[in-house]
């Protein structure tokens, strides 16, 4: 008997044996400028050295103990997360993945306001691939082949600030899930103005709001949550991701008050709060505190734009930090990542004329430069 795995990411582009910094290694001997992160969860880079030795020392204590118990990392992971958050007293709930994070916030969300069940959620979002987390994403190829997906969200489109205004006067509408960046669609900010709105509506009408931060957060784009670039102080947030620096861990973060409408036993998770992950959580964090990382990330956002911008056949730069959308004068963007992944690249096309630029936060300003280059060369000969 024999056993493989399930064909539902394609072929894969390589075998990776191994990782140092912002740089993978296949089997073949080959060498990768990781410029996608591993879709932005290796924050801190491979094998970083930091995280390598808490996670040493944790498996030589202890690896899992239920949720019948607490543990030191646990303990200290939560209390990391509240230093980060934008809120005093924050309630943190451990989950194993961004997913899990999302489907706890929308369980939160019908406990906190049973009588305002629906949730508004924007076009083109991308939230999971849960039942609930997909039902909040609106991208039709992932949501159409598992209809009927559960009810009780209402889109709208990105910054389309009347559109939200209108759903929001719905009797029953009472969050509104959002990222602030749409990282999967392929790297589309927020509008101020739209940003506003979602204030006054918290604000003036008690509309929660629910900030997924699990490709944005720990510093992505030059604040620890990019939430915080519009003024947005969230009463719920996700993360995941870079959380663990690719250790799998999420977690939910809730305003002290509407953390309370959770009851014991209304959620939980077998894995999370797990001492492995925890640890993980705890390094990142403190790593990234001693680091200066947001001002780090800022100085590189702005040192990468003048390298993207002139770049042969792209028309515009968006995002922030180091989250960065490329949009293309032609559909071509998958032609341009298999020249780029030749060449010793890795990038990413969420669309066919837009590319997704999510490198390491701790990438050198010479490896940034190099990808840059590597980048260039690719568009150069796929547009000629």
């Amino acid at each position: 008997m024999t056993g493989t795995l399930l064909g539902l990411y394609g072929a894969p582009m390589a075998n990776i044996v191994r990782g140092q910094g912002a740089w993978l290694y296949d089997d073949e001997g080959h060498r990768y400028l990781d410029f996608l992160s591993g879709i932005a969860v290796t924050s801190l880079g491979h094998a970083h050295p930091v995280v390598q030795e808490a996670l040493v020392g944790q498996l030589g204590r202890v690896w899992h103990t239920s949720n019948f118990f607490t543990t030191p990392p646990g303990l200290e992971a939560a209390a990391k997360i509240g230093e980060i958050a934008p809120f005093e007293d924050a309630g943190v709930f451990f989950c194993n993945s961004g997913a899990e994070a999302i489907e706890a916030a929308l369980k939160l969300l019908r406990r906190a306001r049973p009588d305002r069940p629906k949730v508004v959620v924007l076009s083109n979002s991308f939230h999971g691939r849960t039942f609930g987390a997909l039902s909040a994403t609106m991208q039709p190829g992932k949501r159409i082949p598992f209809e009927p997906l559960l009810p009780g969200f209402l889109e709208v489109a990105l910054n389309d600030v009347a559109g939200l205004e209108e759903a929001l006067a719905d009797p029953e509408a009472g969050a509104v899930l959002f990222e602030p960046i749409l990282g999967e669609a392929g790297v589309y900010p927020l509008g101020d103005a739209f940003a506003e709105a979602l204030i006054r509506a918290q604000q003036e009408d008690g509309i929660l709001l629910v900030a997924d931060e699990i490709q944005t957060g720990m510093c992505r784009t030059g604040e620890w949550l990019a939430s915080s670039h519009y003024g947005i102080v969230p009463d719920l947030f996700t993360l995941a991701k870079a959380l663990g620096n690719g250790i799998p861990i999420g977690a939910l973060v809730t305003k002290p008050e509407v953390g309370a409408a959770f009851l014991p036993g209304d959620h939980g998770s077998t894995f999370g709060g797990n001492p492995i992950a925890a640890t993980a959580a705890v390094a990142v964090i403190e790593f990234m505190q001693r680091s200066s990382m947001t001002e780090r990330v800022r100085h590189l956002g702005d040192l990468a734009l003048p390298l993207l911008k002139p770049l042969p056949g792209v028309t515009q730069v968006e995002g922030r930090g180091l989250m960065l959308g490329l949009q293309l004068s032609a559909p071509v963007a998958k032609e341009v990542v298999e020249r780029a992944f030749a060449a010793g690249l890795i990038l990413n096309a969420p669309k066919a004329d837009r590319l997704r630029l999510l490198p390491p936060l701790i990438i050198s300003e010479p490896e940034l430069t190099q990808g840059c280059e590597l980048l260039a060369g690719a568009l150069g000969e796929v547009l000629g």
